[in-house]
C-alpha cells in the first residue's frame, strides 16, 4: 500500500520538488525495492514545498512594503511626484523657443477670411477657363 501511494506521490509532485535522484530512477527503486524505495521516497525524495514554485509578491504573506516607508509617507511622496508632473504639463503648455535668428510665424486669426488665390485657379485648384482668342492678343 505504502509503495502504491509512493507512486502515485512520485507521478504527482512536481519536477522542482525531486530531490537527489530524477523521476525515472525513483520509479524503478520503488518498484524494485517496494518498501524501502517508497520510504525513501517519502523521506529523501520529495523536497520541501518551499522549493515548488515561487508565489507572487502579492500571495506571499511574507512579503511586505519597506519597513522603512508609512503610508504617510508614501501619500507625502505621491502628491510631491504629481506637482512636479503637474509643472512638467505647464512647461510643455509654454510656446517653445525657436531656431536662433528666426521669428516665430504669428498664429492666423480664426476670424479673417482667406485671401483669394493669387494665380487663375478657382480656389480648388482647378485652372480658370480660358478665354480663347482674348487671351491670346
Amino acid at each position: 500500500m505504502v509503495t502504491v501511494y509512493a507512486l502515485v506521490d512520485l507521478t504527482v509532485t512536481d519536477d522542482r520538488r525531486i530531490r537527489r535522484l530524477n523521476r525515472v530512477l525513483w520509479v524503478v527503486l520503488i518498484v524494485v525495492v517496494p518498501i524501502f524505495g517508497a520510504i525513501g521516497w517519502l523521506a529523501w525524495g520529495k523536497g520541501p514545498v518551499s522549493s515548488g514554485r515561487p508565489m507572487a509578491p502579492d500571495d506571499d504573506p511574507s512579503f511586505k512594503r519597506s519597513p522603512d516607508v508609512s503610508d504617510d509617507e508614501a501619500d507625502r511622496r505621491i502628491a510631491e511626484i504629481e506637482a512636479q508632473l503637474a509643472a512638467l504639463d505647464e512647461e510643455v503648455d509654454i510656446v517653445r523657443p525657436t531656431k536662433p535668428g528666426t521669428q516665430p510665424e504669428p498664429d492666423p486669426e480664426p476670424d479673417s477670411a482667406p485671401e483669394p488665390p493669387a494665380d487663375d485657379t478657382d480656389g480648388q485648384g482647378h485652372r480658370a477657363p480660358d478665354d480663347g482668342d482674348a487671351a491670346r492678343a
